[in-house]
């Protein structure tokens, strides 16, 4: 009964652990997604919030339980409720081996998440959104004036709806210049023009009567190969047992709850700076 007294306290707190950490990093990120997500319509912005959320709470999860299992040990030790129950006979090893057991349908729900929800799933929602607000953004520029973005710089000298007039739209593989063009959804359909390319130092000129663009290949960006990304979940869930077991010998030699709590700190940086240094590695 004590041990699953104990894996809820621990449940309830990484879960808790994991939501702060995960809206501290959205925080962030909202610096990036502010513009996509508050000029799209909210049904098509509110599914990429929530799977951008689910995921990286996920993510965050295991080293949230980390922190949260040595919370709660630490403060069976310091309430004195720790030598009460070793007075028992209870080994206090065992909160490690049983909440390990009881935490087992977590770990493998991760597990499953990992590998249903990837990390290309929610670049590739994010990528779509991108170039949706890419689209709008084109289709309501003012006439006469440079725009730039991340990806692409644009100059339209007259606008009607999803119709430009004299077009100068410089982009990662080169410079288009064009008399008219349409906006299609995701494409520019350029008509009457020339696009500039640079090869080997040289700069190529290439007339065309149409052009069509794909906003998707401008915004398009190196991907990792999903193996990578899905050894790294593993690597996740693989450190949380390992790095459990350094808890009690650690609270054992250290009595001040502050100097424990830095430990617990290190140990979880440690725990991230290896999941970094793994992928880049691979």
């Amino acid at each position: 009964m004590i041990f699953r007294w104990f894996f809820w306290r621990c449940i309830k707190l990484s879960f808790l652990i994991s939501f702060l950490f995960t809206f501290l990093f959205f925080v962030v990120q909202i610096i990036k997604l502010d513009q996509i997500i508050f000029n799209l319509p909210l049904e098509e912005s509110l599914p990429f919030i929530f799977l951008w959320f689910f995921y990286y709470f996920s993510y965050m999860l295991p080293v949230s339980f980390l922190i949260a299992y040595s919370i709660n040990l630490f403060e069976l030790k310091e309430s004195k409720k720790l030598y009460n129950i070793q007075s028992f006979g209870v080994d206090p090893k065992s909160f490690y081996t049983k909440t390990l057991f009881l935490a087992s349908p977590v770990l493998l729900a991760l597990l499953f998440s990992f590998l249903t929800l990837k990390e290309d799933d929610i670049s590739h929602i994010r990528k779509q959104l991108t170039v949706k607000y890419y689209a709008n953004i084109i289709t309501s520029l003012p006439q006469k004036s440079f725009q730039n973005f991340e990806q692409f710089t644009l100059y339209v000298e007259k606008r009607e709806g999803n119709i430009l007039e004299g077009i100068f739209f410089k982009f990662q593989e080169g410079v288009v210049i064009a008399r008219k063009a349409k906006v299609e959804k995701e494409d520019i359909l350029f008509e009457g023009g020339s696009l500039l390319t640079d090869r080997e130092g040289k700069t190529f000129s290439t007339d065309f009567n149409t052009y069509k663009l794909s906003l998707g290949a401008v915004v398009e960006k190196r991907k990792e190969p999903q193996s990578k990304k899905l050894l790294v979940g593993i690597l996740n869930l693989s450190l949380l047992p390992i790095l459990m077991g350094f808890v009690y010998p650690l609270m054992r030699f250290i009595d001040h709850h502050h100097r424990f709590y830095y430990a617990i700190g290190v140990l979880s940086l440690l725990y991230q700076i290896a999941l970094i240094l793994f992928r880049h590695r691979l």
